[in-house]
């Protein structure tokens, strides 16, 4: 029986394949009736993935000790590639306002705790149904909201990209990958 030997050569970006998760799950909680606020929780959350992501991209090929900084929450990351490659990420404006925003949402579900809680509004008709569960801040999602998370991760990596001294041409092309098959003869005993 044959047997091959086969060489990949793979050079992956880690932030694209978030991004694309992120758009699959925005683009399935467009078109789902059932499940949509499962889809957009995971969109954003898969948002931050690829934004870190992306910043220890950056950070591997532009600073030296990137190493001793990938460890860092993402904000001082962010300030660590911003001091170093002169630029302001301003967090009062989007898009570095909704990244800040994003990572809350995230943070929140990552290290979630047990809530309790209790809410009294007055209305003139009674709530919709299914009410009770759009009270926590990651349960009051919209479709529009997340958007813009995707949107503004998308713009904020084109910021950072602009601001390298060699930005990458096409900062959401993924590389190519390819794989070499030899046929490789049995050895025979003697």
């Amino acid at each position: 029986m044959p047997r091959y030997r086969t060489t990949y050569e793979i050079h992956s970006k880690t932030y694209i394949e978030l991004m694309n998760v992120a758009w699959h799950l925005l683009d399935s909680a467009e078109h789902a009736k059932e499940g949509r606020l499962l889809n957009l929780q995971a969109c954003a959350v898969f948002c931050a993935f690829a934004f870190e992501a992306y910043l220890n991209h950056v950070g591997e090929e532009e600073i030296n000790n990137w190493a001793e900084i990938e460890r860092f929450s993402h904000t001082d990351k962010l300030k660590t590639l911003a001091e170093h490659l002169r630029f302001n990420p301003n967090k009062g404006q989007r898009p570095f306002q909704t990244i800040t925003s994003l990572f809350k949402l995230r943070d929140n579900l990552a290290h979630g705790r047990t809530q309790k809680a209790t809410y009294v509004r007055t209305t003139d008709a009674p709530p919709p149904r299914g009410e009770a569960w759009r009270q926590l801040p990651w349960e009051q999602l919209s479709f529009e909201g997340v958007k813009r998370c995707y949107d503004d991760v998308n713009a904020a990596i084109n910021a950072i990209n602009a601001a390298r001294k060699i930005p990458d041409d096409d900062v959401m092309h993924q590389e190519p990958r390819s794989c070499q098959s030899t046929r490789v003869e049995p050895t025979r005993r003697a």
